[in-house]
């Protein structure tokens, strides 16, 4: 057997690829003998570029991927060949295929990340470890001869409208071009999208040979759309990708994807990464999601990378939302992006909730409001939709009982003592009523103190709301209505999520309390009123990308009203302090496009993306003076880049949140109107970062493209 050199990607943050020798590696060719299923996997006697292959690095036996192959070794002639390490043994799982290691290349690229790095967090877990080849291949086996005790669920039959009937036609028009196209299907919440893009993806996969990907945004969206998707295309293979499966069922779907099956694949922002055989189109649902952006690791945006890979593979794919992204949106205007939209609500009998906004200035002038804030007005609406048999939706994007413990005497708050920010008052009610502060960005928890630490003052007092409080306070007030609370605290058990929302479709609860875990996506038919607590602190914030934000999430929250039949007297009651400002306007008035044309003037007269690109260049470590110093020495030498003429690089500066469980993190901004200048001056930034770090291991950069969060 000749003798080959490889060189391969290995999951560490080095911006580099190993060699190694290939001679005589051990088989699993045996072990795939024994299976009747996995036969099909015959392991050639030559590497081959995107083979999952076993070695020794340092001390360790781990996972690497074949990128490089050739018969000379790479290293000078004073390294023996024989000094080389060999790989030990071959995957039994199937070649990566060309286009997937494309896209790993790119994002590398783009992203500025290890090529590692990106390889393998796409591969679950048990994958990477060899010594669980052999058990996962067993599992495999076992599931592959079990019968699916799965029940099926009755397919459902679409009376479309003519709205709904276009927008197909359409699609089906796309995908016979057999070409990179991109579209946006753009509908009021409860106008039918979803079917929409189902009956495209069943007319698609009529084919067996044809694989489709359908993207969520979130985790605890997938077990409605699953059912849905089920209920459409009954007769197709669904395979479900996010990382609540256990281990099992990660290391099995992603293998029965990488084999071809699964026609409809469902799952969050990772599944981009997975190698599908037949890729032939993809959705990414809720496209302007700010959850589809990694905020670490490789900050990637699975919606920019899926369209990279829709063009790679010359596959059509389809953005949805009520509420484009503003970089979507003005590529509709620029006709880059075909629009398709959908301006009624697809149930008869449904109808367009009625706007209320209520003015908190003028409820306090006339003493309408009690002390927690809440306008007489809403104690109303959820009595009224109480009598009527229905149901009411307060969305407060808040967890926790109150965001701030303070003493009035001397103004002490409950700062976290590892971050800067507050720590939050949570209630627990278990065996008996606990109480803790407890902080969101690091997770320390401690008892809250029953004195004040700085005067003594016993009479401590909470600031602001969070959905415990409301949960407490209308459970005192309407003691005969059924609340149920929805919030990461109340979901954290497996399976808890959807028997919370199985008892809202069954009608079993009253009013319902949530944070933006029920904004998006639910269609529960027999909530009439919707009411939207606390939402002017995003009116004015430093985030220019706040009231986009804020308009997707009100626009979204409001369409969970009057969906369903019977609801005559849907409502939305905002609570706001500036009911004038336009945002409230544009939702009243439906007037969205108003909204869009407005936002992108304001962004292009201050050059703000979409009509510019960003990048930040991080530094986090225990002194934020070092911080500076590092990032000031970064920004003298990118300014000498011949891309720095095209970039504006401002100067270093503290991040919003400037302190997380002790690390300091400071930030230097850049932007250009030209991607290509941005990228190739962040690139030369990033050989200059990788030398500093290895001159000063006690500090930590980081390079984000297209950030979303400052």
């Amino acid at each position: 057997m000749n003798t080959y050199f490889v060189q391969v990607a290995i999951d560490i943050p080095i911006f580099k690829l190993f060699e190694y020798r290939w001679e005589n590696p051990k088989s699993t060719t045996t072990l795939l003998a024994e299976s009747e299923n996995l036969q099909n996997l015959e392991q050639p006697m030559a590497p081959k570029i995107g083979q999952l292959v076993e070695l020794e690095f340092g001390k360790l036996c781990t996972t690497g991927l074949i990128l490089e192959v050739s018969q000379t070794s790479q290293l000078p002639e004073s390294v023996s060949s024989l000094k080389i390490k060999k790989i030990i043994a071959i995957a039994p799982c199937p070649i990566l295929a060309a286009d997937i290691l494309r896209l790993y290349q790119f994002a590398a690229k783009y992203y500025l990340r290890p090529i590692g790095e990106v390889i393998f967090s796409s591969i679950p877990r048990d994958w990477k470890k060899p010594d669980q080849w052999a058990k996962i291949i067993k599992n495999i086996e076992k599931r592959e001869k079990k019968v699916s005790t799965q029940d099926s669920e009755e397919k459902k039959t679409i009376n479309f409208n003519s709205e709904q009937a276009q927008c197909i036609e359409k699609l089906q028009q796309l995908s016979q071009l057999q070409s990179y196209q991109i579209a946006l299907l753009q509908g009021i919440t409860g106008s039918g999208k979803t079917a929409v893009y189902l009956e495209w993806v069943n007319h698609l996969t009529k084919d067996p040979n044809k694989q489709c990907l359908i993207l969520v945004p979130e985790i605890n969206l997938t077990p409605q759309l699953e059912r849905t998707v089920k209920k459409y295309c009954d007769d197709k293979d669904v395979i479900v990708l996010h990382s609540h499966l256990t281990p099992t069922e990660r290391n099995y779907a992603w293998w029965r994807i990488q084999q071809g099956q699964g026609q409809i694949i469902l799952g969050t922002r990772l599944s981009i990464l997975t190698p599908i055989k037949n890729l032939a189109a993809i959705i990414v649902d809720e496209e302007h999601d700010n959850s589809y952006k990694q905020q670490d690791g490789m900050r990637y945006s699975a919606r920019d990378v899926a369209i990279w890979r829709a063009a790679d593979l010359k596959i059509p794919i389809l953005l949805c939302s009520a509420t484009p992204s503003s970089e979507t949106w003005l590529k509709v205007q620029e006709k880059k992006i075909h629009l398709l939209q959908l301006n009624q609500r697809a149930v008869a009998g449904s109808t367009l909730a009625q706007i209320v906004l209520i003015d908190l200035k003028k409820e306090k002038t006339l003493k309408r409001l009690n002390a927690e804030g809440i306008s007489h007005d809403i104690y109303r609406q959820i009595e009224t939709t109480a009598q009527r048999k229905k149901q009411s939706l307060i969305f407060i994007n808040r967890r926790g009982f109150a965001p701030i413990l303070t003493c009035e005497a001397c103004a002490w708050k409950s700062e976290c003592v590892k971050c800067s920010a507050w720590l939050v008052l949570h209630k627990k009610v278990g065996n008996h009523q606990k109480t803790m502060l407890q902080c969101h960005h690091c997770g320390i928890s401690q008892w809250p103190p029953k004195a004040c630490p700085d005067c003594g003052n016993q009479d401590l007092q909470t600031i602001g709301m969070g959905t415990q409080k409301i949960e407490e306070h209308l459970e005192t007030v309407f003691p005969n209505l059924k609340i149920l609370r929805i919030d990461t605290d109340a979901t954290r058990k497996k399976g808890e999520l959807e028997t919370l929302f199985a008892s809202i479709h069954d009608g079993e609860v009253d009013v319902i309390i949530g944070t933006q875990m029920l904004s998006k996506g639910h269609d529960f038919a027999n909530i009439e009123a919707v009411i939207v607590l606390d939402i002017d602190k995003s009116l004015y914030s430093q985030d220019f990308r706040a009231i986009e934000k804020m308009f997707a999430q009100l626009v979204q929250v409001a369409g969970r009203s009057g969906r369903g039949q019977d609801l005559e007297e849907s409502k939305i009651l905002i609570q706001t302090a500036f009911p004038e400002h336009d945002i409230f306007k544009a939702i009243a008035n439906e007037r969205f496009n108003l909204f869009y044309e407005n936002l992108l003037t304001e962004r292009k007269i201050a050059r703000l993306p979409p009509y510019s690109y960003q990048a930040l260049i991080m530094v986090e470590s225990k002194s934020m003076d070092k911080n500076m110093d590092v990032l000031n020495q970064v920004k003298q030498f990118i300014q000498t880049s011949k891309d720095s003429k095209e970039c504006i690089v401002y100067d270093p500066v503290a991040r919003s949140l400037q302190r997380v469980a002790g690390v300091e993190r400071g930030q230097l901004l850049i932007e250009s109107t030209n991607r290509a200048a941005l990228q190739g001056l962040l690139e030369n930034a990033l050989d200059y970062c990788e030398a500093v770090k290895t001159k000063q291991r006690s500090i930590k950069i980081i390079i984000e493209r297209d950030p979303t969060v400052f």
